[in-house]
């Protein structure tokens, strides 16, 4: 059921949401109904939707989306929680310490084995260094045009953002193969062959 919502659903998710501007793929806003184009506005979260469609095969836009993604955390050093790629500004320049777009890299990294993947995720990790480390721990940025700090720290930076990293940068020591689990939205592991499979098909009323 899940597969059919997919495969329904992304066809017109290209045809109306993606657009091409200024040589960069965009997932923009539209009217739910009709498909009209609302905004250009994006929030980091839509980040996380390189590995989507990297693990949905479709890799050419994988690829051009999460190099979409980069250029915006290059062009600050961080990326705004809140971007208008038209208007080419920030509609709320918080970074939080999220890990979409570094999930993102693991993914490609993971699934292409293309180094570039693996030094995206260096350069990520040294720009949080640099503008998110205090004496103590890792905040947030209060505004990544300034590099205003915030006196904040998400827990989902060490149960997501970090542990993307650590599997970026340690995947040729891994005691496990990429497809020996599957990962939630929160970064929680499942390992595959815990799951007992008719037991799965009851739980989930799939029916022979």
């Amino acid at each position: 059921e899940l597969g059919e919502i997919w495969e329904e659903s992304i066809a017109p998710i290209h045809e109306y949401l993606s657009e091409e501007y200024k040589d960069q793929l965009w997932y923009g806003r539209v009217h739910m109904e009709t498909g009209e184009r609302e905004s250009a506005v994006v929030t980091l979260y839509d980040a996380f939707f390189p590995a989507i469609l990297a693990l949905s095969g479709d890799l050419n836009r994988a690829v051009s989306y999460q190099e979409t993604w980069a250029c915006l955390w290059n062009k600050y050093g961080l990326e705004p929680m809140i971007y208008d790629y038209k208007k080419e500004t920030p509609n709320y320049p918080v970074y939080d310490l999220n890990p979409e777009i570094i999930e993102s890299a693991y993914y490609l990294y993971s699934l292409t084995e293309e180094p570039k993947y693996r030094e995206m995720n260096i350069a990520f990790w040294n720009d949080i260094k640099k503008y998110c480390r205090t004496e103590v721990a890792f905040t947030s940025v209060e505004n990544v045009e300034t590099m205003e700090k915030r006196d904040y720290m998400p827990t989902f930076f060490f149960a997501e953002t970090l542990k993307y990293l650590y599997l970026t940068f340690s995947v040729v020591d891994h005691p496990y193969q990429f497809e020996d689990l599957l990962f939630t939205t929160e970064a929680h592991p499942f390992r595959r062959a815990n799951f007992d499979q008719e037991k799965a098909r009851t739980y989930l009323g799939i029916e022979e």
